[in-house]
């Protein structure tokens, strides 16, 4: 018996096997957005919608975050005048034009509102982002309605569209 040949049969299957192990951990660890032509500027637009969605999720951003924006949304679904101004500019900025949507359960229903002043019809290749807020002890918002503090976990729909 060689014990050489064995051991180059074992250093070989070794090999292989991390070989294969290390190509599919750079397979599994990337994501790859291929879009085609056409979809390359919804592609970029919806991940301009992820970012302004994440910057504008600061705990503490006071009224201009999205919580400070539900906690003190007024009647009329308004938001407060600090959210309005950032998120205006940041869309103004990149040219695009935003609808923003709050939906939250009530019970067994589903409720949904537009924020005023956000709430422009989109076109057909408008792309849509959302992100999901846990408010706690939501009372003093009149947008939602509450008499009694509550937790409530409040989706923050974003549609963007250019012209």
């Amino acid at each position: 018996m060689d014990l050489k040949g064995q051991t180059f049969t074992l250093e070989g299957v070794a090999a292989s096997l991390l070989i294969l192990l290390a190509v599919y951990t750079m397979f599994q660890s990337t994501v790859v957005i291929a879009p085609s032509w056409s979809d390359f500027a919804n592609v970029q637009l919806k991940q301009i919608g992820y970012d302004i969605l994440k910057i504008l999720d600061n705990p503490n951003g006071g009224n201009s975050s999205l919580a400070g924006m539900i906690e003190n949304c007024s009647s009329g679904y308004k938001a407060p005048e600090e959210f309005n101004t950032n998120l205006s500019k940041i869309l103004e900025n990149l040219n695009t034009f935003g609808r923003v949507d709050l939906i939250w359960t009530n019970g067994s229903k589903i409720e949904q509102i537009t924020l005023n002043g956000f709430n422009r019809t989109p076109t057909p290749d408008a792309v849509r982002v959302s992100r999901f807020v846990v408010v706690p002890n939501l009372h003093n918002s009149e947008c939602f309605g509450l008499t009694t503090p509550e937790t409530k976990v409040v989706e923050v729909r974003l549609t963007l569209w250019r012209t």
